[in-house]
């Protein structure tokens, strides 16, 4: 009886943890406009659309967030973050330090739209 009673205590202490084989990261990145000119003419829009945009009129702010990881390379991507005026040089730029696009969510304001994209890699 008692042997039975120990069996689950000791296929217990016999599994090991597993540790886990991907690592994740999400991109944010805020664009902030500048002025509210664009909103008053229609072709202003249209371009913003569209994408064409002037620089002055929309300020993007990237993020990159590993959670709790501090390593060489979170740093160098936080510094480097400042330098990129869209979100795909961002995630380009990800990609190259081995990431994987898997996910995202655009959420909008008045003022802002926020990006949020989830990246995967194996470790």
């Amino acid at each position: 009886m008692m042997f039975i009673a120990m069996v689950p205590l000791l296929t217990i202490a016999q599994s090991k943890k597993s540790k886990a084989k991907v690592e994740y990261m999400m991109i944010r990145g805020v664009e902030v406009r500048m002025n509210n000119k664009a909103m008053e003419s229609g072709e202003d829009v249209r371009e913003m659309a569209l994408g064409r945009a002037a620089s002055e009129d929309v300020k993007l702010i990237v993020v990159f967030d590993y959670g709790d990881i501090r390593s060489g390379e979170a740093k160098e991507m936080r510094t480097n973050s400042r330098r990129f005026r869209t979100m795909m040089s961002a995630a380009n730029y990800a990609a190259e330090k081995g990431w994987e696009f898997f996910n995202s969510d655009v959420v909008l304001d008045d003022k802002m739209k926020v990006h949020y994209y989830y990246m995967r890699r194996d470790k």
